[in-house]
C-alpha cells in the first residue's frame, strides 16, 4: 500500500487544495441530502397518515342491489382484497342505542364486521349477536366503555302498528375514532340479517321475534372490502369493477400521494445526475492537472520501482479520499440543517414524526455513489500517471 500512504501524503502536503475540493464536494453532496431528507419525510408522513386512517383501504359498493353470498365469496377472492363483508338494506342498518336502563338513547349506524377487519383492528369482531363495539362518539354521547351492557332497539311498521324489540348486548369494544366518525356500532352480520328480516316481517326464531312474512333466500344490498395495502386499492377496485359492480373508494387521494413520491424521485435523480456529473468532471479535470502538474515527482517515484498499478492508483487512492471526506462534511452540513426544519416545520405531523430524514442505508447509498463518481472521474488522471516513463524526470531536469 506504498501508492496509498504516497497519495494521502501528498494530499496532506497539498491540503488547501485538498480542503477545496472536499468543501467543493460538499457543496453539492449537502443540498441533495436535504432534498432527499425532504423527500423521504414528506412522503413518509403522507404514507403514515394514509395508512392510519383504515377507511383509506375500503372498496365499497355503490347503491343497493341483490348479491348473494356465494358472489361475495368471489369478490373475496379478488387478488389484494384481505377482508370483505356483506351490507344488508342502508334502512335497515340502523336501531336504537340506550344504556341499560333505558336512558340516553340515540339512533345509530350498524355496520357489519367480522373476523379479521382492518378497520376494527386491533379489536376482534364481536363474537355474537349479543356483542358489538361501538363507535368512540356513540361510546362518548352514551357515557360507556367496553364490558357495560346496553340496550339495542329495533321498530318496524306493519299494518300501521309500530311495533319493536328490544337486545340486551354487551360492549366488547370502542373503536378508534379514525374507523367510524358518526354514531354506530360494528355488529355480526348475523344481528344485521336479523334486524332486516324482522323489519321486512318474517320471522327470527333465534330471537324468538316471529313475523308474516315467509323466509325468503338470503340476498344482500352490497359488500364493503378491504384492500392489503394502499397500492392494491385501485387495481382491486378495477378488479371488481371488471366483473360488473359499481364501487366507491378513496383512489384520488392515494393516487395523489403516489405521483408526488414519483415526481419527487424524478426530480432527485435529475438534480443528482446533474450534480455528480458536474463533480465528477470538475474533480477529474484536477486531478489530470495534478499529475501533469507533478510528472517530475511521479516519474521519480516509478523511477524508485513504484509498479505501474501503484502509479495508476495514485490519483485513485486521492480521488476517494477526497470523496470520504465530502461525505463525511456534507452529512453533518446535513445534520444541521435537517435540525433547523424539524424544529421549525414538523409541528403537527402524526407522531411527532420528522419532516426531514434519511435512514443510514439511504446515507450510506449516497456516500457509495459520490465514491464510485469519484473513482470514474480519476480513471483518466490513473491512465496519465501510469504511462509517466520512470526517467522522464531527469531528462527533463
Amino acid at each position: 500500500m506504498l501508492s496509498l500512504r504516497l497519495a494521502l501524503a501528498d494530499l496532506w502536503h497539498e491540503r488547501g487544495l485538498a480542503a477545496c475540493f472536499i468543501v467543493a464536494l460538499a457543496a453539492i453532496m449537502a443540498p441533495l441530502l436535504v432534498l432527499l431528507g425532504l423527500k423521504t419525510g414528506v412522503i413518509d408522513s403522507l404514507r403514515t397518515q394514509l395508512l392510519e386512517d383504515p377507511r383509506i383501504r375500503e372498496i365499497s359498493s355503490l347503491g343497493n342491489r341483490t348479491i348473494s353470498a356465494e358472489e361475495i365469496d368471489v369478490l373475496g377472492k379478488v387478488d389484494g382484497i384481505v377482508f370483505i363483508v356483506a351490507r344488508t338494506r342502508q334502512l335497515a342498518a340502523t336501531a336504537n342505542l340506550a344504556r341499560a336502563d333505558g336512558t340516553g338513547a340515540l339512533t345509530a349506524e350498524l355496520i357489519a364486521t367480522g373476523p379479521g377487519d382492518p378497520l376494527i383492528a386491533p379489536l376482534a369482531a364481536p363474537a355474537g349477536d349479543d356483542r358489538l363495539i361501538l363507535s368512540s362518539t356513540a361510546a362518548q354521547r352514551l357515557g360507556l366503555k367496553a364490558g357495560d351492557t346496553m340496550r339495542l332497539v329495533v321498530q318496524r311498521k306493519l299494518d300501521d302498528n309500530i311495533e319493536g324489540k328490544s337486545l340486551t348486548v354487551t360492549v366488547e369494544g370502542i373503536a378508534g375514532p379514525a374507523a367510524f366518525g358518526r354514531d354506530g356500532a360494528f355488529v355480526s352480520l348475523g344481528l344485521l340479517e336479523a334486524l332486516e328480516d324482522y323489519r321486512d316481517g318474517r320471522p327470527v326464531p333465534r330471537l324468538g321475534w316471529d313475523g308474516p312474512s315467509t323466509p325468503a333466500r338470503r340476498a344482500y344490498a352490497g359488500f364493503r372490502a378491504v384492500a392489503r395495502g394502499v397500492e392494491d386499492v385501485a387495481p382491486a377496485a378495477a378488479a371488481i369493477e371488471a366483473k360488473g359492480y359499481t364501487v366507491t373508494t378513496r383512489a384520488d387521494e392515494i393516487q395523489t400521494v403516489l405521483s408526488l413520491d414519483r415526481n419527487l424521485s424524478a426530480m432527485f435523480t435529475i438534480v443528482a445526475v446533474i450534480g455528480g456529473v458536474g463533480f465528477a468532471l470538475s474533480l477529474g479535470s484536477s486531478l489530470i492537472g495534478h499529475v501533469a502538474r507533478k510528472r517530475g515527482e511521479l516519474s521519480l517515484l516509478r523511477l524508485m520501482g513504484l509498479s505501474l498499478r501503484g502509479m495508476a492508483g495514485f490519483p485513485l487512492f486521492q480521488a476517494v479520499a477526497i470523496a470520504l471526506g465530502g461525505c463525511a462534511v456534507a452529512v453533518g452540513v446535513f445534520f444541521g440543517a435537517a435540525a433547523v426544519i424539524n424544529s421549525t416545520f414538523s409541528t403537527g405531523l402524526p407522531g411527532g414524526e420528522a419532516l426531514c430524514r434519511l435512514a443510514p442505508a439511504q446515507i450510506g447509498m449516497v456516500a457509495g455513489l459520490a465514491i464510485v463518481t469519484a473513482i470514474v472521474s480519476a480513471l483518466a488522471a490513473g491512465i496519465s500517471a501510469s504511462r509517466i516513463e520512470p526517467g522522464e524526470g531527469i531528462r527533463h531536469g
